[in-house]
């Protein structure tokens, strides 16, 4: 989770506002919207892609249980006793790292999608004070 704890710095700069770095935060923004949301869309293809691995997996996994037991094992059996395999409690812990790191991207989406408002209003707050 590394990672996140980098992202969640990042963000923490790119959207601090205060009245210096209005104009320059204002100009900056789409390019900001355009960096998280790639890595948003990174993250998800990434998620994706563990999904089919974590399928490939369990579907060897089960085929060589099935193949290896002394006894006949139906293929629900197999594949419950395959989703206690270490590959698969691994590729496991990789999807909720990535599913949290999808979460926090889809909200730091929306907190990016909102600055514009937010600039408005201190731009608005700025007008009010130097009339």
């Amino acid at each position: 989770m590394e990672q996140l704890e980098k992202y969640i710095i990042e963000l923490e700069k790119d959207v601090k506002i205060d009245q210096f770095n209005v104009r320059d935060v204002q100009l900056r923004l789409p390019a900001y919207k355009h960096k998280w949301v790639g890595r948003l869309m990174r993250h998800k293809y990434e998620l994706s892609k563990l999904y089919a691995k974590k399928n490939a997996i369990k579907k060897q996994v089960t085929q060589k249980i099935c193949e290896t037991t002394t006894y006949k094992v139906t293929k629900t059996a197999a594949e419950k006793a395959a989703d206690n395999h270490e590959t698969i409690i691994d590729v496991n812990n990789e999807i909720e790292d990535q599913k949290i790191i999808v979460e926090f991207l889809e909200k730091g989406e929306r907190i990016l999608s909102s600055m514009t408002f937010d600039i408005k209003n201190i731009i608005e707050v700025m007008k009010l004070e130097t009339t």
